[in-house]
């Protein structure tokens, strides 16, 4: 282990060393961030209201955002590789979303009714995403799933849903509790998961063992094409297929969560995977950078909504969902966001991914970076990940580290090595990520040579 002595005579380790360099510098470039936080905590408990939002020694304030851009208090320009966890595509104050809100909020912003924004953004999607014959609006991803779940059961009187170890399906309880790294229990009724079982993702074996065993008391199969919050782990060749054959002869509906991965594609994972589910979920690009959250699929199962088809249908409301201002910015947004958008920025993607595994070959390190179009995951760990299992072995320690030394670069990113990039930037803006990730990377290599060396080529 090699030391240095501090005035006192006292040995501090290389490990000791660059985690104080690097904090000292967050705090020395973010002061007033630390004013704000301390401020805040007499009345939001934690100093956030986000549990992400949070990260030590305080989390950081940021005054605006203005394209690629997001600007803190103290007056720095940090490049925004989070882009509100995948909610902005085009970057912050977009002028066509800027315009339809502007415009539209004039107007008045909600009406309690059917609305012609509402008629505008469901065609939209409906034209797009092959799973989606009808489709009915909330006001986040969490209402989405949830309903999902909802109308899966009432459409097939069973009660039973099976989930994927690391898929991540909101927070309300039954999807809740064993999700991420933190198993998240407190608060939550046995009640409320006893009918919720779990298999791990890209499983072939345990997936079709569960179904058949539980298929006369189980209603869905809910997931996400690739793990996105759990690590962006993509699934194994024919992996989904085998989900909807075996879903499919076994009278089991499947519920594809998009809500993070719509943005692949214009017709999301489903077109691109060519599988299409009973059910599928949407939302954060869908909103335009407002709040939304979407769930439809087949007419026959959708149509319990209906009260042209029954006199009983199944009861959904509530005071913000179809909110007219969200219409207006969702479908602002997405119809910018065709297929040539598209491809612009999942090329962008490529080009950060071919940079930086460039990064970390030239540094000798063997780790980590999991991608699809314009999302990127960077693991600290030594083997290819195709499980959820492998993300939590990533070095937690480091992720810290390296998101504290990039935001001092000037970058605004993710905390657990997620990176999410927008339409409006250019590759020379990710050639200048790349470097201050290299430049990041060699900073830490002390450290990894001396902590972490399973990490090295």
């Amino acid at each position: 282990m090699i030391e240095r002595k501090t005035g006192t005579g006292k040995q501090i380790s290389i490990e000791e060393q660059i985690e104080k360099k690097i904090a000292d510098a967050y705090k020395e470039k973010f002061p007033v961030s630390k004013e704000h936080h301390e401020r805040l905590i007499n009345y939001i408990p934690g100093g956030a209201t986000r549990s992400l939002s949070y990260f030590k020694p305080y989390p950081i304030h940021i005054d605006y955002g203005q394209g690629a851009y997001v600007y803190t208090h103290e007056g720095h320009k940090l490049f925004d590789v989070t882009n509100a966890y995948g909610a902005i595509v085009h970057g912050h104050g977009d002028l066509d979303v800027v315009k339809a809100v502007s415009q539209g909020i004039a107007r008045g912003s909600q009406y309690s009714t059917p609305t012609k924004g509402q008629y505008k953004l469901a065609k939209l999607l409906c034209e797009r995403i092959p799973g989606f014959d009808r489709v009915r609006f909330v006001n986040s991803g969490t209402e989405a799933t949830l309903f999902a779940l909802r109308t899966a059961r009432a459409y097939t009187g069973k009660d039973k849903i099976l989930k994927m170890t690391g898929g991540f399906h909101g927070t309300h309880d039954c999807v809740a509790a064993s999700t991420k790294k933190n198993v998240i229990t407190a608060g939550i009724p046995k009640g409320m998961t006893q009918d919720m079982l779990e298999v791990p993702f890209n499983d072939f074996n345990a997936l079709e063992r569960a179904v058949k065993e539980n298929a006369d008391h189980l209603a869905a199969v809910i997931m996400e094409p690739f793990l996105g919050a759990g690590g962006v782990v993509l699934p194994k060749p024919k992996y989904l297929e085998h989900v909807r054959k075996v879903t499919s002869d076994n009278n089991v509906l499947l519920i594809f969560d998009e809500i993070f991965s719509y943005r692949v594609h214009t017709g999301g994972c489903q077109t691109l995977y060519g599988v299409i589910p009973d059910l599928t979920t949407v939302g954060k690009v869908v909103g335009g950078g407002l709040p939304i959250g979407v769930f439809g699929g087949k007419k026959e199962i959708m149509n319990i909504f209906c009260h042209e088809n029954t006199d009983r249908p199944l009861y959904h409301s509530g005071t913000f969902n179809g909110y007219e201002t969200v219409m207006q910015a969702g479908y602002a947004a997405l119809s910018k966001y065709d297929e040539k958008a598209v491809t612009y920025i999942n090329k962008l993607g490529d080009h950060f991914q071919k940079g930086i595994l460039e990064s970390f070959k030239s540094n000798g390190l063997n780790i980590q970076s999991n991608q699809i179009g314009s999302l990127l995951n960077l693991h600290f760990v030594n083997e290819p990940i195709t499980t959820a299992e492998q993300v939590l072995k990533s070095e937690e320690q480091l992720h810290t580290l390296m998101h504290l030394s990039l935001l001092n670069k000037g970058f605004f990113t993710i905390p657990r090595g997620l990176f999410i990039l927008s339409t409006i930037m250019t590759e020379q803006e990710i050639d200048h990520l790349v470097n201050k990730i290299d430049e990041t990377l060699k900073e830490l290599l002390p450290l990894i040579k001396e902590k972490y060396n399973h990490l090295l080529l």
